[in-house]
């Protein structure tokens, strides 16, 4: 049976570390559901959505992250995911996206405030 599980990997960004990461998770076996990265002001905010196999070597990996991002001076949290929430975040791809895009030469928090309210008030996040 598999296992599906939101990686979250936060510190200082450095070069190799997505590839470090996701090579300990290649050895296991482990399948990418969804990914995302940003990195502000040099701190980076790694999220990776897994499924692991349910095997042996499956349960080994989680451990061998764990260890590799301490190596990496990175901090990793785990939260498991249950199939039924799985399942609903992928039934909402299909729906609509939009994007916002603010033209300013420098993004203030009041601007961010309006902006966010106003997609709020139309159940958009």
């Amino acid at each position: 049976m598999r296992e599906i599980v939101l990686i979250n990997i936060t510190g200082e960004d450095r070069p190799g570390l997505t590839a470090a990461i996701t090579g300990v998770l290649a050895q296991g076996g482990v399948n990418i559901l969804d990914i995302g990265q940003a990195v502000i002001h040099n701190t980076l905010s790694f999220g990776i959505l897994v499924e692991i196999p349910g095997t042996e070597q499956g349960s080994v990996v989680l451990k061998d992250v764990l260890f590799t991002a301490y190596k990496l001076d990175q901090q990793v949290r785990f939260t498991p995911i249950s199939e039924a929430d799985y399942q609903h975040w992928v039934s909402g791809q299909g729906k609509a996206r939009h994007i916002v895009t603010l033209l300013t030469r420098r993004v203030t928090a009041e601007q961010l405030q309006r902006v966010s309210s106003i997609t709020a008030k139309y159940g958009l996040n």
